[in-house]
């Protein structure tokens, strides 16, 4: 055997090296194209997720406001309430004197507005932690996203890794090829 076929066949044997890494490289290049393909959607379904976890916040915040609007009607309507009870308690220690029957119609009438405005109040108050669990269960849901998410950036990351280092072993075994 001669040293041109030597050198002929050490070339070949180089070449298939070569192709053999650049088979290896194009693996981790699709394994890191993959897992970065993946990380996007989780990104997006993360993000969407948290989107609406944040727009079910703000509506319960909304219907917590109602909520505190009826407990201070509620409030105001007790207060009245007990003034025209006390009026009617004055009235049966005087004898009776005085409109008894307006009174008890006021009391009554206010009576009634206090439970309208607890009952309201109870239904804003049960409407705004629906909201507010929907929200923590949404925010869970975005957070095993995002771990996912962190799972496939970092097997991207290392596909990465391994594809520079098999670019670095081509640029090296091409630099031992003859001219």
């Amino acid at each position: 055997m001669s040293i041109s076929d030597d050198i002929e066949s050490e070339a070949r044997t180089l070449d298939d090296m070569v192709s053999e890494l650049n088979r290896e490289a194009m693996k981790y290049r699709e394994n890191r194209d993959r897992f970065h393909q993946q990380a996007s959607v989780l990104a997006d379904k993360r993000n969407h997720l948290q989107d609406k976890a944040r727009k079910l916040v703000s509506e319960a915040n909304l219907v917590k406001q109602r909520r505190d609007d009826f407990n201070l009607s509620a409030r105001e309507a007790k207060e009245k309430r007990e003034e025209w009870n006390d009026k009617v308690m004055i009235m049966k220690q005087r004898g009776g004197l005085g409109d008894m029957g307006e009174a008890k119609a006021q009391a009554q009438n206010y009576h009634q507005k206090v439970v309208k405005y607890s009952a309201s109040g109870q239904a804003a108050h049960e409407k705004m932690m629906q909201l507010r669990e929907e929200a923590d269960r949404l925010r869970e849901e975005a957070q095993v996203c995002h771990d996912q998410y962190l799972t496939c950036k970092r097997a991207a990351d290392a596909e990465h890794e391994k594809y520079i280092r098999t670019i670095r072993k081509i640029d090296r075994v091409r630099n031992e090829l003859p001219d």
